[in-house]
């Protein structure tokens, strides 16, 4: 056996004792990286981000800036129909699987992810805390539970009366948006203008009773649950009234029975015809009229609606538990919804912010719409978001609306059905389907 020299030995034992140190420091790292990577850290590396959001949203504009200027972050948009963007999330978040790193949700359904906000992080652990000044104080709440902020808000809607200025002027109505607002001061002076449009025009004022009964509801203190989720429809005055006045624009005639929800082609070509002369709606309400009504440009004006404003949609973002990213999906949130980037969307899709430190940018104050007259609807939209109560819709809300909204677009077209009856009937048939839920 050839013995090793002791100068050479000494020189292995270091090699030896280099590569066990080296190899015990390898796998410090990975132990260290894989411990970051739960805590939401990148290790240095460039990580992608999934986001869910739906058609409409405006992000997929913004998110190359962000991409560019946060080079350590990705974030990848994926787009779906917005009722498919809510049930894929359901399905994600109840199979513990699948879910993004950032997930839009509408105010519509967000109260049935809010029940279980151990599902997502608390953003105040990130610094939301300190944002919240930047929002509307009202849609900041909303995705507010206990001490937890589960979400930052994107967009608000606003409720504002969009009207056919040439129809109304024909009619021999006040047809310049402050003298609508002063002089259809509610909805008895709404409904009288809908006579003589019908009489003078033959427009109908509305598409459908439903829309004047989807309006008055959202006014409201309260919707369709209380905190203990008990549905509260027949002990609800503000539904009552709401289907009060549903009632009436259906006996008076003055409203028509389109379908807006499953029959799009024909109402679109009703409102492009002329032959619906109002839409109430939000302010995102605007580009669903021009794409709807084409042939209308300059014939639109928009005004406050009778008895005060209401909220119709916006959304937040919200990072699910199952993010390995969080911090970094922090970042991103922040950034797409902060005040300049609402601003951009704007300007872009007419989504309105909840941020009104940017009402008063020129895009609001300036800025006439073509398409109306070249009026300054930004200046409209500001005024009645500060007014919006905050409303509470219960996780399920969308479940109870379906059932109303297609059963009465149902009476809406029958004549011979009863609205009373048949209203009711619904709201028991809405009952049993809470109870196998």
């Amino acid at each position: 056996m050839n013995r090793v020299p002791k100068r050479k030995s000494m020189f292995l034992l270091l090699v030896s004792l280099l590569v066990l140190l080296s190899a015990c420091s390898s796998g410090a790292g990975t132990q260290g990286a894989a411990t970051n990577e739960k805590a939401g850290g990148s290790d240095g590396k460039k990580v992608q981000l999934q986001m869910w959001f739906w058609q409409g949203a405006t992000f997929e504009k913004i998110i190359p800036e962000f991409n560019r200027t946060h080079p350590n972050i990705e974030i990848v948009p994926q787009i779906y129909k917005w009722e498919d963007a809510h049930k894929k999330l359901l399905t994600a978040m109840s199979a513990g699987s699948g879910a993004p790193d950032i997930a839009m949700i509408d105010i519509s359904q967000l109260d049935q992810f809010l029940k279980y906000p151990d599902k997502f992080y608390d953003l105040n652990e990130f610094g939301a805390k300190d944002m919240a000044k930047d929002y509307l104080e009202w849609k900041w709440k909303q995705a507010s539970t206990g001490v937890k902020q589960l979400g930052l808000p994107t967009d608000i809607g606003p409720m504002v009366l969009y009207y056919r200025q040439d129809l109304f002027q024909q009619a021999g109505l006040p047809s310049e948006p402050n003298d609508v607002s002063a002089k259809i001061k509610n909805w008895d002076d709404f409904l009288a203008a809908g006579k003589t449009l019908k009489e003078k025009t033959g427009a109908n004022i509305l598409s459908n009773p439903y829309e004047l009964y989807g309006a008055i509801r959202d006014q409201g203190d309260n919707l369709y649950f209380d905190k203990d989720e008990n549905l509260i429809m027949d002990s609800n005055p503000q539904i009552k009234k709401a289907l009060e006045y549903y009632k009436k624009a259906r006996e008076m005639g003055i409203a028509g029975t389109y379908d807006q929800k499953n029959a799009l082609q024909e109402y679109s070509a009703a409102l492009n015809s002329g032959k619906i002369a109002t839409y109430i709606s939000a302010a995102w309400g605007r580009g669903h009229v021009e794409t709807r009504a084409p042939d209308t440009k300059g014939k639109w004006r928009a005004a406050k609606i009778p008895e005060g404003t209401g909220n119709m949609g916006g959304s937040f973002l919200l990072i699910p538990k199952e993010s390995k990213y969080s911090k970094e999906a922090y970042t991103a949130i922040s950034w797409l919804v902060s005040p300049p980037q609402q601003l951009e969307v704007f300007k872009l899709s007419g989504n309105f912010p909840s941020t009104p430190s940017v009402y008063g940018d020129k895009a609001f104050t300036e800025t006439g719409y073509e398409f109306w007259g070249n009026q300054k609807l930004g200046v409209l939209f500001s005024e009645v978001a500060k007014d919006v109560k905050v409303q509470r819709k219960g996780p399920y809300y969308q479940t109870v609306e379906d059932i109303i909204s297609d059963g009465m677009q149902a009476v809406s077209v029958d004549k011979s059905k009863d609205p009373d009856k048949e209203f009711w009937a619904l709201v028991e048939k809405a009952k049993t389907k809470l109870k196998n839920k």
